[in-house]
């Protein structure tokens, strides 16, 4: 396996646009204007907090690496079951719906937790290319459930149940001289998300079903008991919002519109081994978004990105 073919999988995803996002975001806006005009910046914040706890929970989901404190295909002697648990945060941002001019909004910022189960089954430990160089095409299955805490006095349900389903294919199998290296794929989904806010004029209300695809090449090696993985992928975040504004004179906004958010996303992690038992912790970035046409930057700026955070064990049982 050549460098030039382990690097490029994460140029592409790099390479892919991110403005078609942006251009999705303006229509639901844009529609939800074209309905009520006095509300345009009702509208205009519901999309962009709309946009943003999309990103976030979607996030969570799908976190850095598919398993935690793990990088390459299973050792030999496979099949094997593996038990993890993490758990992770991220400072989620939107804009405080207090619904000032255009560019004036504040920001609001708040902490999304979540708790994470997986159960990862190895198949395949994959081909021998060479005496030195094994694991190729290895396959693990890899079935993980989530509860994401969110806060309710930020007009969130207290919490939502996610799932999600994904394999993982080994391009290179760890030995004493070479790394091991993974290429994953997962797909998964959160329950109904329910939010609103409501001010001395108006209430804003907002619906999402996230589902998120999540690509990631993973590289790692043990260093005694330590290991050290790095990663790099890209998630699709995907949902039907539904936008409400309500003004205290009984006029109404609303409007449903179809959300597709892709972004790159890097991490790394540094793990202990303790016989069958490994704890990591793992610390991730995400992108930011673009930028909404007519909205200028202010304390609240979509384009930053996202800082994660999570804490891990798994259990290898053979």
């Amino acid at each position: 396996m050549s460098t030039r073919a382990l690097v490029l999988p994460i140029l592409l995803a790099f390479s892919l646009p991110l403005s078609s996002s942006a251009q999705q975001l303006q229509e639901l806006a844009s529609s939800c204007v074209r309905v009520a005009p006095q509300f345009s910046h009702a509208c205009v914040d519901g999309a962009l907090a709309a946009r943003g706890l999309l990103g976030n929970t979607g996030l969570l989901l799908g976190l850095g690496s598919e398993v935690p404190g793990s990088w390459g295909p299973l050792r030999s002697g496979a099949p094997k079951l593996e038990i993890a648990f993490r758990a992770a945060g991220l400072m989620a941002r939107i804009p405080d719906l207090t619904y000032q001019p255009i560019g004036s909004s504040a920001k609001e910022d708040f902490l999304l937790t979540t708790m994470q189960g997986s159960i990862v089954l190895g198949v395949f430990e994959g081909f021998q290319v060479k005496p030195t160089a094994g694991g190729f095409l290895a396959v693990e299955l890899i079935a993980q459930g989530n509860i994401l805490f969110l806060p309710t006095a930020r007009g969130l349900e207290s919490r939502v149940g996610g799932f999600s389903l994904g394999t993982r294919l080994g391009l290179l199998r760890e030995t004493f001289t070479l790394p091991g290296i993974a290429i994953s794929i997962s797909r998964g989904s959160i329950g109904l998300l329910s939010f609103d806010w409501m001010s001395d004029g108006y209430n804003t209300a907002v619906e999402i079903e996230p589902s998120v695809t999540s690509a990631r090449v993973t590289i790692g090696k043990d260093l005694s008991l330590l290991g050290l993985m790095g990663g790099a992928g890209l998630d699709s975040y995907n949902s039907q919002v539904k936008l409400s504004v309500l003004s205290q004179g009984n006029d109404l906004a609303e409007v449903a519109a179809p959300l597709i958010l892709r972004r790159p996303v890097l991490f790394s992690s540094v793990s202990l081994s303790l016989l069958i038992l490994q704890l990591s912790t793992e610390f991730g970035w995400a992108w930011g978004f673009p930028m909404l046409e007519g909205y200028s930057l202010g304390p609240f700026d979509p384009t930053r990105g996202s800082v994660f955070l999570s804490l891990g064990a798994r259990l290898t049982i053979r």
